[in-house]
């Protein structure tokens, strides 16, 4: 999946950038001032596509223990009302990245000079994938009762 690998390969520039800022402040005894707005960034966007990458395999926080102990109908309720919450935390991540984009549009880093819209647009994609996945799981609930069902009536 494309996005897990987006979130490899940040993790990645993350661990390397984090190693530099160590060696340089340590070892050469002269801090790179560029290292922890790199870091910022790369966690920044793995908490928000990480998130996303959950709610896909469907491992985002569920009371499980609560869960499990209801009937059969109280928990397709329960699981109705997690996707819910789950799309509606989405649309506020964009509402709140739409919201912010007049403030951070005219901001950059210090070091790196880059615009924060770098790092705010984390927000709106994150709740947008979120959003996404959580309908996509929600639909693909709905439909495989109605194939086992029509399977049964087969046999």
């Amino acid at each position: 999946m494309l996005i897990e690998r987006v979130c490899l390969a940040l993790m990645l520039a993350l661990v390397g950038d984090v190693f530099l800022g160590v060696f340089s402040r340590y070892i050469l005894q002269a801090t790179f001032q560029w290292y922890d707005e790199v870091a910022r960034l790369c966690f920044i966007w793995i908490v928000f596509l990480g998130a996303a990458v959950a709610v896909k395999r469907g491992m985002h926080f569920r009371m499980r223990l609560v869960v499990d102990r209801l009937g059969p109908s109280a928990a397709r309720f329960a699981d109705r009302l997690v996707t819910l919450a789950t799309v509606a935390f989405g649309a506020v991540l964009v509402a709140g990245g739409y919201g912010i984009y007049p403030i951070a549009q005219r901001q950059v880093t210090d070091a790196l000079e880059i615009s924060m819209l770098w790092f705010y647009a984390a927000l709106p994609v994150g709740g947008a994938l979120i959003i996404f996945y959580a309908l996509q799981q929600a639909w693909q609930r709905t439909r495989v009762p109605a194939l086992s069902r029509s399977r049964c009536s087969f046999s």
